[in-house]
């Protein structure tokens, strides 16, 4: 007798469905005003399985938070391949935050940025921390120098600030403009003038420094 295949429509495991439901959750009210009866109620799991799986709440927003910062790794890799131009290494960084399209973890990590827990803190600087080095990094290889200087972290943080904004803030840039999006839906061309506007600072950089003692 041949196997039946599993459903393509089976139940996710308890672990994911708790995974799943917290950040939604976390997304739309913050970590504090959520209890973990609500967690596990939404996922339809038994009230100690956040224990079982997580130890308790604070594991389980560890690894909320851990989850979308692992697929911008991933998303991130190779971006400063010494093989690239400085255009397409700045393009490969800045895609992943023009296109976000997980709406939950968008949501969650933009209310952590306006209130900033410890959990999220610590999980920035070991994770996302060395990512925006290694950027630094590179642009101040481009613009002549030897270490980042301040204001090349500067550079690194605006322009990831810049691509994100765009993400972030499109509902209001619409309404605001609609016109300035209209012909380029997926951010493709917006995400290469980026990139134009990021050589042309890195450049600036080199020329102030070529001018410096």
């Amino acid at each position: 007798m041949r196997a039946e295949k599993p459903s393509s429509t089976a139940p996710l495991p308890p672990r994911e469905r708790l995974l799943q439901e917290a950040m939604r959750l976390f997304g739309e009210r913050g970590v504090d005003a959520v209890t973990t009866r609500e967690i596990c109620a939404a996922a339809g799991v038994n009230p100690g399985a956040i224990h079982y799986h997580f130890s308790d709440k604070d594991g389980l927003y560890r690894e909320v938070l851990r989850l979308p910062v692992v697929d911008l790794q991933q998303r991130l890799a190779g971006f400063d391949d010494p093989a690239l131009s400085l255009h397409e290494s700045i393009l490969r960084f800045l895609q992943p935050f023009l296109f976000d399209d997980g709406a939950c973890s968008a949501q969650l990590f933009f209310r952590e940025m306006q209130a900033p827990s410890p959990i999220f803190m610590e999980t920035v600087a070991q994770e996302v921390g060395p990512i925006f080095d290694r950027f630094a990094r590179l642009l101040a290889q481009h613009a002549g120098l030897a270490e980042p200087t301040a204001a090349i972290h500067q550079l690194a943080m605006g322009l990831q600030a810049m691509a994100h904004d765009y993400s972030m803030t499109r509902p209001m840039l619409d309404a605001f403009h609609p016109e300035l999006l209209a012909d380029d839906p997926l951010l493709e061309q917006t995400c290469k003038r980026l990139a134009d506007w990021g050589c042309a600072l890195v450049a600036y950089e080199r020329a102030q420094h070529a001018k410096t003692p």
